[in-house]
């Protein structure tokens, strides 16, 4: 026992990095959202079948470049790996199992899809964690503070339930959000415009931190460096920009609008309530139990009234960013970044659970240098996950064991059936209190913005 405790004291990265990667290889074979997995089986086998040209969906990173040695990927082990791993059809299962009949799921990928789809986001969790350890003991010189972030991102069990359970690609622009963050600190801005520019060709809210970046390179530096600084990290991003997302700019306009100016009055408040996901608007969903008169009227106004918030908090965060002094530059431009992406999260009608992946490693940062309690860091990690695991329940999750535990999913589902309301209750509640539990950690970083920088 004790040769295995100096083991893991002289090794502790290698040991986080093994026993998270034991726990993702087994997990991400067997489970699968099984709406998602199954819209990228089916994207998959579109560009088997009508070439990789065929896919017209967004963002472009994902669908146009990921998803094509995915697709070739599970085609070549498919053709010599046993029947048994492949899809199974949701008409053979019971029609409780299917948590979406509305959405016509047709299949239910199979253990060798899953994995391979998640292959990527298991890479970005491996990637994101060494670069967490990277930035943390180079900026501290302690080894067990690099240590420790590598921990609070690798065995996070919100991260691996996202990346290996659900199957979720958002660990990638996290990854490179973060690489952007890393070139900005060693003035690599060449690179740090490629790495924000793929991280918005995967999900949009890296545009975000553009604001903050414009803050902070004006602020750093003196005027001929200035220029240089911003022409290097402008001329990479936007140069990168258009070579990924020119060939879709038609699909990237029209997914913008249908985001934030979409029509409102298409909105139906009982099947896809206003607002929900980890934030008080998720006070919505409770009409799927009061089925409350909600008019087109209001739906379109507070549907507007949303967007508007998000641009007075944006607007109100970039002010306060602008007044930063980035003396201390790994806190500063780390917070400007949280606290952007804190204001969509405070305002905006949809916070779907998965998104909080994008704030986990800003907020690891904090919690290394003292100004996030761990109490605060794991309560908003579990409230997310509890969100997680009933908004999705838990049985439909594990569909691609169906085949073999089909009986026990569909006791267990026949048992949670009876407390579908108060389900919707606990969503409501745990959304509310993602919110709550953010705005405080932020109300106690406020001191902060005038503090010395710990870094």
């Amino acid at each position: 026992m004790m040769q295995l405790l100096n083991f893991f004291h002289t090794h502790k990265l290698v040991c986080i990095l093994s026993v998270g990667l034991v726990i993702r290889v087994l997990l991400m074979p067997i489970s699968a959202h099984s709406f998602d997995v199954y819209a990228w089986y089916q994207n998959a086998n579109d560009l088997l079948t009508n070439g990789i040209f065929s896919l017209q969906d967004f963002p472009p990173f994902w669908y146009h470049y990921l998803m094509v040695p995915v697709a070739y990927s599970y085609d070549l082990f498919a053709g010599v790996l046993p029947s048994w791993v492949g899809a199974v059809p949701m008409v053979s299962l019971p029609a409780a199992l299917d948590f979406y009949p509305a959405y016509n799921v047709e299949v239910v990928p199979g253990l060798l899809f899953n994995f391979i789809v998640k292959f990527p986001f298991l890479i970005s969790d491996v990637l994101l964690a060494l670069l967490l350890y990277k930035i943390v003991g180079a900026l501290t010189g302690n080894n067990g503070l690099a240590e420790k972030a590598t921990f609070l991102w690798f065995l996070n069990p919100f991260v691996i339930w996202i990346s290996a359970g659900w199957g979720m690609w958002d660990t990638l622009p996290a990854l490179f959000s973060l690489v952007a963050f890393y070139f900005l600190l060693k003035k690599k801005y060449a690179l740090s415009g490629v790495a924000l520019s793929i991280g918005v060709a995967l999900k949009l809210y890296p545009l975000l931190f553009l604001v903050p970046i414009i803050i902070y390179l004006f602020k750093a530096y003196i005027s001929g460096e200035r220029r240089n600084s911003l022409l290097k990290f402008f001329g990479s991003f936007f140069g990168c920009s258009a070579l990924i997302f020119l060939p879709y700019i038609d699909r990237s306009i029209s997914f913008f609008s249908d985001f934030f100016l979409f029509s409102a009055a298409a909105i139906d408040p009982v099947v896809e309530p206003l607002g929900f996901g980890l934030s008080y608007w998720s006070l919505f969903l409770l009409n799927r139990l009061f089925n409350l008169t909600i008019t087109a009227d209001f739906v379109s106004t507070m549907a507007v009234f949303s967007v508007l918030l998000v641009a007075v908090f944006v607007g109100v965060v970039y002010w306060r960013i602008s007044k930063f002094s980035f003396k201390k530059p790994v806190f500063d431009l780390n917070l400007a970044f949280l606290l952007s992406l804190c204001a969509l999260f405070l305002s905006y009608r949809v916070v779907c659970e998965q998104f909080f992946i994008w704030l986990i490693p800003m907020l690891i940062i904090l919690y290394i240098s003292g100004k996030v309690r761990g109490a605060l860091y794991w309560g908003i990690s579990l409230v997310a996950l509890v969100y997680c695991l009933l908004n999705l329940p838990v049985p439909f999750f594990f569909l691609p064991l169906a085949p073999w535990i089909g009986n026990n999913l569909l006791s267990v589902v026949y048992a949670i059936w009876p407390l579908d309301s108060l389900r919707i209750i606990f969503l409501a509640i745990f959304g509310c209190l993602f919110s709550i539990i953010l705005f405080y950690i932020l109300s106690k970083l406020r001191g902060s913005f005038t503090l010395q920088k710990i870094f």
